[in-house]
C-alpha cells in the first residue's frame, strides 16, 4: 500500500508488535502493525496483493470473520482496534 507522507501524517493511532513464536505455522513470525485512521473525505489508497497475497481489497470492519483473513490476522485486527 502506497500512501503519501501527508496523508500518513497525523494519521498513525497505534502500533503494536506481534511476535508470539508459536502465532504462525510458518515457524517465527514477527508482525508489526499500525492502525491508522484516514480522513473521512480522503480517497483510500490503492492496495494491490504482492508475494504473500492473491489479492488485496479494502473491507469495512463489520464484514470481516476470522475465516477470510490468515491465520490469526482477524484477532489481531481486533486487538489493535481495543475489541478483545
Amino acid at each position: 500500500m502506497k500512501v503519501p507522507a501527508p496523508v500518513l501524517q497525523g494519521s498513525i493511532r497505534r502500533q503494536a508488535v506481534y511476535d508470539d513464536p508459536y502465532r504462525s505455522a510458518r515457524g517465527r513470525t514477527i508482525t508489526h502493525v499500525f492502525y491508522m485512521e484516514l480522513a473521512p473525505n480522503a480517497d483510500l489508497p490503492k492496495v494491490k496483493g504482492g508475494d504473500d497475497a492473491r489479492q488485496a481489497r479494502w473491507v469495512p470492519l463489520a464484514d470481516l470473520n476470522p475465516g477470510m483473513l490468515f491465520e490469526d490476522h482477524y484477532f489481531i485486527i481486533q486487538d489493535i482496534l481495543g475489541l478483545v
